[in-house]
């Protein structure tokens, strides 16, 4: 329902463009890296503009995968950053597949036996 009204309607699109911009003076506000605020805004977008969960989980696989390489290679902070950018990509997956199950039940894609 919240995605139809943002792909719809002219106020939609306004009202998305705000909360983006709200999202970068908040991030300017309390000083974040330009890394993290870049991938505050790819959350937000994904929120406007949904997409399988199935990528979702392999953003977060790659992103472990990516921690793990730059542990080994004893950048720290990297690997550390990289490891809660995965996990916050798992919460989103896992919300994002709750999502499609209540849309392909809504739908009757599911049998109720």
């Amino acid at each position: 329902m919240l995605e139809n009204f943002f792909q719809k309607s002219l106020m939609g699109k306004i009202g998305e463009v705000v909360v983006l911009l709200g999202a970068i003076v908040l991030g300017r506000y309390f000083e974040w890296e330009i890394a993290n605020l870049l991938f505050f805004l790819f959350f937000l977008a994904l929120f406007f503009h949904p997409v399988p969960s199935r990528l979702l989980a392999f953003g977060a696989s790659l992103l472990l995968i990516v921690a793990a390489i730059l542990y080994i290679f004893k950048k720290g902070s990297w690997a550390e950053t990289s490891a809660i950018w995965a996990y916050y990509l798992m919460i989103s997956t896992a919300f994002r597949a709750f999502s499609e199950l209540h849309e392909e039940k809504d739908s009757g894609i599911i049998n109720k036996n």
